[in-house]
């Protein structure tokens, strides 16, 4: 196998024009090495082969020389041509210059048929490279239009993130302020409920109205000579205090000892002159279970005023120990002690 020969000035046209020897020269072989039009066009649609850049190979020629013919033939083939070369020497010589001339004319018709082919391909070529310019440039420009519309939409989907959270920190807050403010009417509501309800237990044991503006609860006995009882308020605060923390794990069971002392100095207070009111059986289920089983209780009703007596079994206050101030204090005492929920936790 051998390379195809090809027209060595259109090879060398095409690799100045940019297209690599193996290309140009499978494009003249297989365009007949006709023109150069022909080549670039089959370059044209042929640069995608997966051979485009392998060199064509051809069968070698042998040329295979035959026996030596025989004389006479020769002579006779050799007669004819002299007879007419005899026959017509002035026409050889005519034909000979109109010969020359023809091929000085054809030679130029051939030249400007080729500076015109060469200039077709060229514009072909120039025309080919600006169309593939101009599809590089709109995609180039696509490109950067698509890269503009992404940045555009990366920032406005970044200023609505913005927005968004914006708006959730506004609202959190609007609505913690909403709680804060609830909650502030609730502690109000609370304490006015609390006031209300002080105010109430002290209207109905008969203590006089609490002034706001005093720190001190200062109770004024009415139309008789103030006394200064033998046991303080002090005392009646610190008793309760130590049966709260005695029994701080059952709330409920002190809750219970705090109702049904107030109850019996309630009594006591609204009706003294009843004996009923003033004497308790220790020994009774419900006291017992209420106050006489836990540490304190007996001992806060002894404060105030109550007497064990020893034989009986009974707690009794006589008549004539009944100090009304001294169990409108307690009954103050067992009233706080109850509405304060850290009553006896927070003191050492």
């Amino acid at each position: 196998m051998a390379t195809p020969q090809v027209d060595e000035r259109m090879l060398g046209e095409l690799e100045v024009m940019g297209f690599s020897a193996v290309r140009s020269i499978r494009a003249l072989h297989f365009s007949g090495n006709s023109n150069l039009e022909s080549a670039i066009n089959w370059l044209l649609e042929h640069e995608n082969d997966p051979d485009i850049d392998q060199l064509p190979l051809i069968p070698r020629e042998i040329n295979i020389e035959c026996g030596d013919a025989s004389n006479e033939t020769r002579n006779d083939i050799q007669g004819m041509r002299d007879d007419a070369q005899g026959r017509k020497p002035k026409e050889s010589t005519a034909a000979g210059r109109q010969k020359e001339t023809s091929q000085v004319e054809r030679k130029s018709s051939a030249d400007q048929d080729e500076e015109e082919d060469r200039r077709r391909i060229l514009e072909l070529y120039k025309s080919k490279q600006d169309g593939e310019e101009r599809a590089r440039g709109r995609i180039h420009n696509q490109l950067q239009e698509d890269k503009r519309e992404r940045i555009q939409a990366a920032k406005e989907l970044m200023e609505a993130k913005r927005t968004l959270e914006e708006n959730q920190r506004k609202r959190a807050m609007e609505t913690r302020k909403a709680d804060q403010e609830e909650e502030k009417r609730a502690r109000e509501r609370i304490r006015q409920r609390i006031e209300d309800d002080k105010a109430e237990r002290r209207r109905r044991l008969g203590l006089p109205l609490e002034n706001p503006a005093a720190s001190d609860t200062i109770i004024t006995p009415m139309k008789i000579k103030p006394v200064e009882p033998a046991v303080t308020s002090e005392q009646l605060r610190d008793c309760l205090r130590n049966l709260k923390k005695n029994y701080k794990d059952d709330n409920a069971r002190v809750t219970r000892a705090f109702q049904t002392l107030l109850k019996i100095i309630t009594n006591i207070v609204r009706n003294p002159e009843e004996e009923k009111f003033r004497r308790i059986r220790l020994s009774n289920p419900v006291f017992k279970g209420r106050v006489g089983s836990l540490q304190g209780g007996v001992e806060f009703l002894e404060l105030c005023g109550f007497q064990k007596l020893r034989d009986s079994g009974y707690l009794n206050m006589p008549r004539d120990k009944v100090d009304m101030t001294l169990l409108k204090a307690a009954g103050v005492e067992v009233a706080s002690a109850m509405e304060n929920p850290y009553f006896g936790l927070l003191s050492k």
